[in-house]
C-alpha cells in the first residue's frame, strides 16, 4: 500500500513539471486567427452585346425586354400630345432622322427628327389628340435582328440592317386626324437603338409631310 502511494505521488510530481499552462495562466485577450493570403478580386470586363468563341472571359449584356420598347413608343406619343419638345429630344439619338417613304426617290432631304417635330408643334395642335386612342397596344409589332422575315409586312422592315440590340416597332395609327386636321401618318415605324438600360429613337419612318 505504501509503495503504491509513493508511486502515485511520484507520478503527480512529474506531471506538474510538464509546463502546460492552466486556464488561469492563459492570456485574456482574444486570439486572432492566422492570416490568409487572398488574390485581389479583378474587375469583370465591360459588358458587350455579343462575343465570339475564343475571346476568353466576357460579360454579355442581357437583351432589353419587349416591354422596354413598348414603353419607349408610348412615351414618345405622350410627349407628342403634350408638345414637349425638350422631353422628346431627350428620347432621341444625336443623329435621329425622319424618313418619308414618298420622298425617297425624289431626292428629298432626310430631316433631323427633333427639329422637325418642333416645326410640327408650331404649325399643328397636337393637344387635340389628348383623350383620343392614337393606337392599340395589341396591334404593335416588334422585330429584332434575329428575326428572318421572307415577306415583311412593311417595306421599311429590313431586319438585316439592324444591329444586334436594335428593335423595329411598327405602330398602326387609329387617330391620324382630328376633324379636318391631319396630325400623323397612317402608321409609324420606329427604329430603336439601345443605350444602356433604355432605348432611344434612332429613326422614324412616317409618310407625313408638313404643309
Amino acid at each position: 500500500m505504501m509503495a503504491w502511494a509513493v508511486a502515485l505521488a511520484s507520478g503527480c510530481g512529474h506531471g506538474a513539471g510538464t509546463g502546460y499552462a492552466t486556464s488561469a495562466e492563459l492570456p485574456e485577450e482574444r486570439r486572432r486567427p492566422d492570416g490568409v493570403a487572398l488574390d485581389p478580386a479583378s474587375e469583370p470586363p465591360p459588358a458587350v452585346g455579343r462575343a465570339e468563341v475564343g475571346e476568353g472571359l466576357v460579360t454579355l449584356q442581357a437583351p432589353l425586354g419587349v416591354n422596354v420598347a413598348v414603353s419607349t413608343v408610348a412615351d414618345f406619343f405622350r410627349r407628342v400630345v403634350q408638345e414637349d419638345s425638350d422631353g422628346l429630344s431627350a428620347m432621341l439619338t444625336r443623329d435621329a432622322l425622319v424618313v418619308v417613304p414618298s420622298t425617297i426617290n425624289q431626292g428629298g432631304q432626310t430631316p433631323a427628327l427633333g427639329p422637325l417635330w418642333e416645326q410640327r408643334f408650331r404649325r399643328l395642335d397636337y393637344g387635340k389628340l389628348a383623350g383620343e386612342t392614337i393606337y392599340r397596344a395589341s396591334e404593335v409589332e416588334i422585330y429584332r435582328a434575329e428575326d428572318a422575315i421572307e415577306v415583311p409586312p412593311h417595306p421599311g422592315i429590313q431586319t438585316q440592317t439592324l444591329d444586334d440590340d436594335d428593335v423595329l416597332v411598327r405602330v398602326p395609327i387609329i387617330t391620324a386626324r382630328v376633324g379636318a386636321e391631319r396630325l400623323l401618318g397612317d402608321e409609324l415605324l420606329f427604329w430603336l437603338r439601345r443605350d444602356g438600360t433604355r432605348f432611344r429613337v434612332y429613326r422614324v419612318l412616317e409618310d407625313f409631310q408638313l404643309q
